[in-house]
């Protein structure tokens, strides 16, 4: 999106958002003249959780400083003497700056000037100025551009929630945000569903930290029964679901690939409950010890495969097809020692 031919004017380009050229100055700021954007896609939710979004700066700044993340990213910068990357700016009506894109960069720098006192490096920060008539839908374009089409990928949470301000606030169609964001239709609808479905979830449990758990969701809903127990509700799968995630029971993504199974099977379902995800697991491969070995997996498949021959293949065998008899035959010999192994008589 961003151009990098024919420059306005010296320390001046331009970005194409809807058609439309849009000129922004490249320049250095200072820090102490830019405000941090508590409505920053990254930070809304724990703002809104923590302060009832009434945050001051200093309480962003300290919001984003708690993630670890941020802290890397302020030895980052020390050790390039500065922040590199340019941040994405507004221009206020008092003359200051309205962080748009940057806000970690930025609160980094904060951070870094008041620990370093009368090192200069951290004083300025280079950036890309927007004039204050850049429209709100324009600036969720900008970002999605920065952020969702993976030139600075977010995490999958945030990604979500720009795909939904732009869906459901800017009216952008499934088309537009395909060709914007460079991602299938499908992919689209999986991180609308999955953003639902997680705000439903923080509407019960408000802890910040289960913004984490947006993978869980996201998996979730692309298991089409899953999906369909969650939108009906059915035998309150909601709830069943909502403390599963946030009692941990299920904390990996790879987990929800095999719950259908476990909620089909009172045992299992009985064990997850009472126990937790490996000990319903464990009564599934009892049952089926071919979803966890690769060998049984194999022998269930062969059977299935051998059960259902197609005549062409038997009459290969009447006919005495060499390389089909042979392996036939060392089939029945692999299993044959198999049991001798185990002493199975079979």
């Amino acid at each position: 999106m961003y151009c990098t031919k024919g420059h306005i004017m010296a320390n001046t380009d331009f970005v194409v958002l809807q058609g439309k050229k849009v000129p922004y100055q490249i320049d250095r700021i200072p820090v102490d003249a830019i405000t941090l954007d508590p409505k920053n896609p990254r930070i809304e939710y724990v703002l809104g959780h923590q302060f009832g979004g009434k945050a001051s700066q200093a309480d962003i700044v300290e919001a984003l400083w708690e993630k670890d993340a941020v802290k890397a990213l302020s030895q980052a910068i020390y050790a390039n003497g500065g922040v590199r990357e340019h941040i994405i700016v507004q221009r206020k009506p008092d003359g200051g700056y309205l962080v748009r894109e940057g806000n970690c960069r930025t609160a980094s720098s904060v951070k870094l000037k008041q620990n370093n006192p009368g090192d200069n490096r951290f004083d300025a920060i280079p950036a890309h100025i927007f004039d204050d008539t850049l429209s709100e839908e324009d600036v969720a374009i900008l970002i999605a551009d920065v952020h969702v089409a993976k030139k600075i990928s977010w995490d999958a949470y945030t990604q979500a929630k720009q795909i939904h301000e732009l869906h459901r606030v800017h009216g952008k169609t499934y088309e537009w945000l395909t060709n914007q964001l460079r991602m299938s239709k499908s992919k689209i609808a999986e991180y609308l569903a999955a953003y639902d479905a997680t705000n439903q979830f923080l509407s019960v449990h408000k802890d910040p930290q289960f913004i984490k758990r947006f993978t869980l969701f996201h998996e979730m809903v692309r298991k089409k029964g899953l999906k369909e127990r969650f939108d009906a509700d059915m035998d309150g799968f909601r709830a069943r679901w909502f403390k599963l995630v946030a009692d941990g029971v299920i904390h990996d993504p790879r987990q929800v690939r095999d719950l259908e199974a476990i909620l089909d099977d009172p045992d299992a379902l009985a064990a997850l409950e009472a126990v937790g995800y490996d000990a319903a697991a464990q009564v599934l491969i009892n049952k089926d010890p071919a979803l966890g070995s690769d060998v049984f997996a194999a022998i269930k498949r062969a059977t299935a495969a051998i059960q259902s021959t197609p005549m062409s293949d038997v009459k290969d065998l009447q006919n005495g097809d060499v390389q089909k008899i042979i392996m036939l035959r060392n089939l029945h010999r692999a299993i044959e020692d198999l049991a001798t192994m185990a002493s199975v008589k079979l």
